[in-house]
């Protein structure tokens, strides 16, 4: 694994075309990361359950039915916010992780496929 600039992420007008997609926003495309930050280890569990799905179904299909069907988006998404959230053995930062996880699951960045409540109360 490698994590390479945003700009590098070869499938970026794809997403756009899905996505609202800004400077912030993370890319894991087997075998790589695409970002412009540095990341922090509860972000590479994150994007790194990402890698393991792709790596276990395929990129290719992965790909196609992450862009084309939000209920399969949103169960990538759940396992690896779940996966980000229980590795912070900090109570009080797993709680503001789980939070923001709910806000992002519920935005536009994933196609409003959730409202809040819904993935606040699944990221248990």
């Amino acid at each position: 694994m490698a994590i390479r600039p945003q700009s590098e992420f070869p499938l970026m007008q794809e997403y756009k075309k899905h996505f609202d997609i800004n400077e912030d926003v993370i890319f894991a495309l087997f075998p790589d990361i695409y970002t412009n930050n540095e990341l922090t280890p509860d972000l590479l569990i994150h994007e790194g359950t990402h890698l393991k799905q792709q790596e276990k179904i395929g990129v290719k299909e992965w790909v196609e039915r992450y862009l084309n069907e939000p209920q399969f988006r949103l169960t990538q998404e759940i396992e690896a916010y779940k996966n980000q959230i229980h590795s912070i053995k900090d109570r009080n930062a797993r709680s503001r992780c789980r939070i923001q996880s709910s806000q992002f699951l519920a935005s536009s960045l994933y196609g409003n496929i959730i409202n809040y409540k819904e993935a606040f109360d699944i990221l248990k």
